[in-house]
């Protein structure tokens, strides 16, 4: 027996040393790549963060703000990292998304969020926005005049961050007049019958210098009809238009130019406020003085700052005939009486026909600039 077992163990041991190996495929494990973010909860919005990745490249990074905001950033040249660039907006959520991709392919996308630390404002806001009454219809040539409670720390940070919608699209550009103003115009005339939106997005916003936004503000430009009046001091008449058509024409009388002050300024005015009843005091005289007038008026609407206006003057016999005004555009009462009625502000009213020129700054006078000298006053 034991012989015989012994032979049995040879035959099974020759029979192992002369059989084929098993065969197979090796799969070797997915690289997968890892993505790391370096950003703590109440991030410094000043401060960038960098995305880094390991086992593979950044394909896309895409971070935004609770507020809509897009971070700005950049790949290294290996497209390992990616660094943010610009300061955040302060005490908002911020979601970083992001997706990379290993040397075999393999995909990982990558998400998270943080909150940057919240910045208290620095007192700088909006004071005011003209034209904007509640109820009122402005015209087609309105601009949006923002005021400021104080000195602008950055114009670019600032103008930055205002806002001008509207429902039927323009163009339009700041121009800044001081250091607390700036001031809105659009390329051509807005359409008329929409609502235009302003926006001050402040909030969270660095502004420059070490200002921070408050709260956001908001005012809306309610455009009504477009009424463009037309005065030719050489034909003695102002045509209104309404929505392109010719509603009235209207005898005037126009600045005599007896002296230069007494030319009505030629150029686009815009309307700027009504008076059913005003006094017309000569400027720059005092009562005594050569050339020196007080003359009470009716349906008085101003269209410059230093004294031009529509209004009525029963006394004017050359209605129609000959200019032999003080400057203003002088109609009968009951003309000057409808104009005051339709007008809006923010209507254009273009003299044409006088040697002397309106400056730009005479009240609203920002049509008189050409849209290249009105962009050159952006701070961007």
């Amino acid at each position: 027996m034991p012989v015989r077992a012994s032979a049995v163990l040879s035959l099974l041991l020759l029979a192992g040393a002369c059989a084929a190996p098993q065969t197979g495929t090796f799969i070797p494990a997915p690289i997968v790549p890892v993505v790391s973010v370096d950003v703590v909860e109440e991030q410094d919005p000043l401060t960038p963060f960098t995305l880094t990745v390991v086992d593979g490249i950044l394909e896309e990074v895409n971070v935004t703000s609770d507020r809509s905001e897009t971070v700005d950033g950049e790949f290294s040249e290996d497209l390992t990292s990616w660094t943010s660039d610009g300061i955040m907006n302060a005490g908002s959520t911020h979601t970083v998304v992001a997706k990379a991709v290993s040397s075999d392919g393999t995909v990982t996308e990558f998400e998270h969020q943080f909150t940057t630390e919240a910045r208290e404002s620095s007192g700088f806001a909006v004071l005011d926005v003209t034209p904007v009454l509640d109820g009122e219809e402005v015209g087609v040539g309105a601009p949006i005049i923002v005021t400021f409670t104080e000195n602008a720390p950055d114009r670019a940070e600032v103008e930055r961050h205002l806002i001008v919608e509207s429902e039927k699209g323009h163009e339009g550009a700041w121009r800044w007049i001081s250091d607390n103003q700036v001031i809105y115009r659009t390329k051509e005339y807005w359409e008329a019958h929409q609502t235009v939106t302003f926006t001050a997005d402040f909030e969270g916003e660095y502004l420059g210098n070490d200002t921070w936004g408050g709260e956001d503000y908001t005012a809306q430009l309610v455009i009504g009809e477009a009424q463009i009046s037309l005065v030719d001091l050489d034909a003695h008449t102002m045509t209104v238009e309404v929505d392109g058509e010719v509603v009235r024409t209207i005898p005037i009388s126009g600045g005599s130019g007896a002296e230069w002050e007494y030319y009505t300024a030629t150029g686009v005015h815009l309307v700027m406020e009504k008076f059913a009843n005003k006094t017309m005091v000569s400027p720059g005289r005092e009562e005594g003085d050569e050339g020196y007038y007080s003359t009470p008026v009716k349906w008085a609407t101003r269209i410059n700052s230093s004294g031009e206006f529509v209004h009525g003057a029963p006394w004017n016999y050359s209605l129609g005939s000959a200019n032999l005004s003080h400057g203003c555009v002088n109609a009968s009462d009951s003309d000057a009486e409808w104009f005051y009625h339709l007008a809006q502000r923010g209507d254009p009213v273009d003299v044409v026909g006088s040697p002397r020129e309106m400056p730009w700054n005479n009240g609203w006078g920002y049509w008189i600039m050409s849209w290249d000298e009105w962009r050159e006053g952006s701070a961007l």
